[in-house]
């Protein structure tokens, strides 16, 4: 009876302990990842929250870029006898372009390129002659445009070499040659200034010269005031001031100085210090056969520009066995300026921003008993050129870029 009680017991107590089975709770590790999950309740619906409607980044107003343009000014050109010969066939016709392919690059990456030409050139009077009445062959202006010569300087001492006729031909020349042509006059209702536009930047031109070798005096007053444009202080002054207003930038072609004088007179400092006062703003010189100094003035406005003289761009005034005052090396030197000017697209302020002298070299050589021409660049001393000259052409040519270089202020 005892065992049977406990035994009872036993089985009692295991039935009450198996029914209370105790459950351990495992945690549950979350992710810390959010995601959006929505919970619903079924039976209940729940609309997703709205996304935020994106509000676009304002555009920025481009600034415009600056205008630029490049103008480059050469010095004279000067069509002696041997020169004219340089140019003729055995047809008897005339080709002076061969002269310019060195120089043709420099010419054509500028924006606009003026040249001065001294003397004139008819179809009409086949009589070719240089110093001391200069009248070459027309090609010589189709030349020009084949270097890629936008317009021609006639202002000069010898513009009036085959009288007003000469001076009227000329010109009608080459305009038919697509350049522009300043300093010398068709009519009345012409007028005396050029205005060019360039990538958006006006540039206005004038032209002067000292004298026509006193054949201004054949000239009646009204015909001198028509067609020449000589140097007159309150003429100038009164032009540059018609001018400027209409201008972002004013350009004057001087014609002036003293021959193979190779520092300018204290006359021309005065005048071009009295032109920048009325409001030129680049001063380009010729006239003396050599080359004289260029000067950058500072102003409260920026830079202005002169150079008195860029020398001989083409002539025959080169030593022989007796160098003298109108034949050296230094007669043969010229040096072509190229300036950069830049235009403000939101004060429309004009200024210039560079000024680079390139010094260039007539070069004379023979080819079947005739004398022919190069105009040879020179815009290091240790440029392409001197691959191909030999050893005394070398020296002249370093010995000239460092004479020329001398006297020029690049900018900046």
């Amino acid at each position: 009876m005892g065992i049977r009680k406990i035994t009872c017991c036993f089985v009692i107590l295991c039935s009450f302990l198996s029914g209370c089975s105790i459950t351990e709770h495992t945690p549950v590790i979350e992710s810390s990842v959010m995601t959006n999950t929505v919970t619903t309740t079924p039976g209940l619906s729940v609309s997703p929250t709205p996304s935020p409607t994106p509000v676009p980044s304002p555009v920025p107003t481009p600034i415009p870029e600056p205008a630029r343009a490049t103008i480059l000014a050469a010095g004279d050109v000067i069509m002696h006898d041997n020169v004219i010969r340089s140019g003729r066939n055995n047809e008897g016709n005339y080709s002076y372009n061969y002269i310019f392919d060195r120089i043709k690059p420099f010419v054509e990456k500028a924006d606009f390129a003026v040249v001065s030409f001294e003397g004139v050139a008819l179809e009409t009077d086949r009589n070719y002659t240089g110093y001391p009445l200069f009248n070459a062959p027309p090609a010589i202006i189709s030349a020009f445009f084949y270097a890629g010569f936008d317009m021609v300087n006639t202002g000069n001492n010898h513009c009036l070499d085959r009288g007003l006729k000469g001076l009227l031909e000329t010109r009608d020349i080459i305009r038919r040659n697509n350049m522009q042509v300043i300093g010398t006059y068709s009519d009345a209702s012409e007028p005396r200034h050029i205005i060019q536009d360039i990538n958006g930047i006006k540039i206005g031109f004038l032209s002067y010269t000292y004298s026509c070798n006193m054949n201004e005096n054949r000239l009646t007053d009204e015909e001198k005031n028509i067609h020449l444009s000589l140097i007159d202080k309150n003429k100038i002054k009164s032009e540059i001031e018609t001018l400027s207003p209409l201008v972002d930038f004013t350009v004057v072609l001087m014609h002036w100085g003293v021959e193979y004088r190779v520092e300018p007179t204290e006359e021309q400092k005065k005048l071009a210090e009295f032109m920048f006062q009325a409001g030129a703003d680049i001063i380009l010189g010729s006239h003396p056969h050599v080359i004289e100094q260029s000067e950058i003035h500072e102003t409260e406005d920026g830079i202005k520009y002169v150079i008195y003289s860029m020398g001989n761009f083409l002539s025959n005034q080169i030593p022989g066995s007796k160098p003298n005052i109108r034949n050296n090396d230094l007669t043969r030197e010229s040096v072509m300026v190229s300036i950069v000017i830049e235009k403000d697209p939101v004060s429309e302020k004009t200024r210039i921003i560079s000024v680079k002298h390139i010094p260039a070299w007539v070069y004379r050589y023979t080819e079947n008993n005739i004398y022919k021409y190069s105009i040879i660049p020179i815009p290091s001393p240790d440029g392409e050129i001197f691959a191909e000259a030999d050893d005394r052409l070398s020296e002249k040519l370093i010995s000239s870029y460092k004479r020329t270089m001398e006297k020029m202020q690049d900018y900046p």
